[in-house]
């Protein structure tokens, strides 16, 4: 199965589960290290990327699902990187925890990765080219030894135009080769470790640069499905439609959000124009405009409740 990065702006809450979902591309690796590997991509404001607001130290998070309360646990250092990532079960014991240490440049240089009984199970090392962009990423065991690679190609444009994955043996696994037209992704095509395609995606935009078409296609490179986008004036994604391999309409998404740029209302729809879904999220936000309790309400009843506490440097 060939997995994208979703287009569309997603909240913390849903960007911290979607973050499992990007690493399915590596499924065969991330299962070596219990989910150790993962990109870190360029160095940009962590904090910013988590969408938060003023300068942020620390964030706990806890949400009650109907398994208990599972709670995280982030620290950002004073320029907005992530220092430490820690989840935890409801039980309280250990999912993940990842410690960061960053060069001056606050690029990455290692991760430290530790499951169950907080036992340090693989250690991720960054290089990054003369351009600031990463070129590999290295796992290895605590001992040394390695685990898994990902080594990542560029254009002269510094437009990543391949990443290779490869097992503790050096062997190429999975890869992945991008084609782009004036710096934007048009082409993404998954190759396996004897070169066959396993899956392939394009891309179309706007002239405003904005990705309004994905298109998947099989290992016989015919049309799975696709995806067409219709933006708000803010540029964030007001309407999704979903299609089949013939062209046929699959289900429509509209969305809706509030002044602070979090989606209220997540509505879908069959291909008769029938409500079948409809999510309601609620919000309460501190003086910094970033959300301490958000409520989400599937059709109606309520399906999911996190609140968080915040702290910030002075």
């Amino acid at each position: 199965m060939y997995i994208l990065v979703g287009i569309i702006t997603l909240n913390i809450n849903d960007l911290y589960k979607m973050r499992k979902f990007v690493t399915l591309v590596i499924v065969a690796l991330v299962l070596l290290v219990c989910s150790c590997q993962q990109n870190s991509g360029n160095v940009n404001n962590e904090r910013n990327e988590w969408k938060l607001r003023g300068a942020v130290k620390t964030l706990s998070e806890i949400d009650y699902s109907k398994n208990g309360k599972y709670k995280a646990w982030l620290l950002f250092n004073p320029t907005g990187f992530i220092q430490e990532q820690t989840t935890y079960n409801p039980d309280g014991s250990l999912i993940r925890k990842w410690i960061y240490t960053n060069n001056q440049l606050n690029q990455k240089l290692t991760r430290h990765c530790y499951v169950l009984k907080d036992s340090l199970s693989g250690i991720l090392h960054y290089a990054y080219n003369q351009h600031g962009k990463i070129t590999h990423e290295k796992l290895v065991t605590p001992a040394g030894l390695p685990v898994s690679d990902v080594e990542y190609q560029y254009d002269k444009d510094m437009n990543m135009i391949e990443k290779r994955f490869s097992d503790a043996k050096g062997k190429i696994v999975v890869r992945v080769k991008n084609k782009f037209d004036n710096n934007k992704l048009i082409e993404e095509l998954q190759l396996d470790s004897i070169g066959q395609q396993k899956g392939k995606n394009r891309y179309s935009y706007n002239s405003n640069g904005l990705n309004i078409e994905m298109t998947s296609f099989s290992l016989q490179d015919n049309v799975i499905k696709s995806t067409r986008y219709i933006y708000l004036e803010n540029k964030q994604v007001g309407q999704a439609t979903l299609y089949n391999q013939h062209g046929e309409i699959n289900s429509k998404i509209v969305y809706k959000y509030d002044n602070q740029g979090n989606v209220t209302i997540k509505q879908t729809y069959n291909l008769q124009g029938e409500l079948t879904e409809k999510r309601t999220y609620t919000y309460k936000y501190d003086d910094q405009h970033n959300w301490i309790f958000r409520y989400v309400y599937l059709n109606d009843h309520v399906e999911d409740i996190i609140s968080r506490k915040l702290e910030y440097y002075k």
